[in-house]
């Protein structure tokens, strides 16, 4: 079982950059992807992923688990999970873990709260 781990939007983005084996999954929903913009993964090494886990009503994906395992992560990856505020992204994490990953992160500032106020590159999609 694999311990998930708090970090900050910053040292996620900065992760990403010494990292091309890294992941960054935004789980928020469609709606947040296109009123706020995403991460401009053209900015890092690494790899984004956009995998809700509610769906807009805000019930849960059922099918959150096999949706993220249907992305073929390398289970010795470090993968980043990230939300608005870091709530969202800490259950996928939990939610995860079980599944083998050696390293799971959770962005405890979200995307909305802290990686876009602070700057950090971001794109409208």
């Amino acid at each position: 079982m694999s311990l998930v781990k708090t970090i900050s939007s910053e040292e996620c983005f900065k992760k990403l950059n010494e990292d091309q084996n890294s992941y960054l999954i935004d789980v928020r929903s469609p709606t947040e992807w296109s009123v706020d913009g995403i991460p401009d993964e053209n900015s890092f090494e690494g790899i984004l992923f956009k995998l809700a886990i509610r769906n807009e009503e805000g019930t849960q994906n059922p099918n959150f688990i096999e949706e993220f395992n249907s992305l073929e992560i390398p289970k010795d990856s470090n993968v980043y999970f990230i939300c608005k505020s870091g709530a969202r992204s800490n259950l996928a994490a939990k939610m995860i873990k079980n599944e083998g990953y050696k390293s799971l992160f959770n962005v405890e500032d979200g995307f909305t709260l802290g990686w876009k106020p602070k700057g950090l590159p971001s794109v409208e999609y």
